[in-house]
């Protein structure tokens, strides 16, 4: 009876160490996963199928879309972005996602340039009454930028498809201007509501040569 029970205690070990196994009441598998999203960001491209591992995961996504967080388990992947319905490639990355990180790929650049651009979230909580708040420039033909909160410079001299750090900021109502670097000329401007304990993506999309169809706008995200 004894050997029985320290064999079912193995097996038990085992299934929690491959992620097999559930933990507490609600059957959530423990498994060893990343999260990923995706962001259309390509002014002129059509809309695209997103493939993992050559499986088809987001289809007919338009631009300026953002998915929900998708979860892939915590290893090396090749992701496609095909022109919806086609096996035309337009771009073909192959990440390492480590386990528990959370990923935003965005497709970036015109149509005959696109590539993707690949930021890793930072989903830790902000201080209570705070919240977290970072910029993503992936406006093509915008030129550097600076980011200005309630008239501010928080942000100087951003390059086409730059990464911020999370600024954190108190929960609140916020004034968000994006203006051609070193001057006030104001290219986007927008309010933004931010909560405590919230995380929160602002992305520059868009471009000067298709202002009339998909002018610059910046979309916030909400990544926790």
């Amino acid at each position: 009876m004894k050997a029985l029970h320290h064999v079912i205690l193995v097996a038990l070990g085992l299934l929690a160490l491959f992620g097999l196994a559930s933990c507490g009441g609600d059957d959530t598998p423990l498994t060893f996963n990343a999260s990923l999203r995706v962001v259309h960001a390509s002014p002129n491209a059509p809309n695209v199928d997103v493939l993992v591992d050559n499986k088809v995961v987001l289809t007919n996504v338009p631009y300026s879309a953002v998915s929900s967080y998708l979860t892939v388990t915590a290893a090396t992947h090749e992701i496609k972005v095909n022109a919806t319905g086609t096996s035309t490639t337009v771009i073909d990355v192959t990440p390492t996602l480590a386990k528990g990180a959370a990923y935003t790929v965005l497709a970036v650049g015109f149509l005959n340039s696109i590539q993707a651009l690949i930021a890793t979230d930072d989903l830790t909580a902000p201080t209570s009454g705070n919240a977290k708040l970072r910029v993503i420039h992936a406006a093509p033909d915008a030129g550097n930028v600076d980011v200005l909160v309630n008239d501010k410079v928080v942000l100087s001299n951003v390059p086409f498809q730059a990464i911020s750090q999370y600024l954190t900021v108190p929960a609140g109502t916020y004034d968000i201007k994006v203006n051609a670097t070193g001057t006030s000329t104001t290219a986007i401007e927008t309010s933004a509501t931010v909560a405590s304990g919230g995380i929160y993506t602002a992305v520059a999309i868009g471009s000067v040569a298709t202002a009339s169809t998909n002018p610059l706008a910046l979309k916030i995200l909400t990544d926790l």
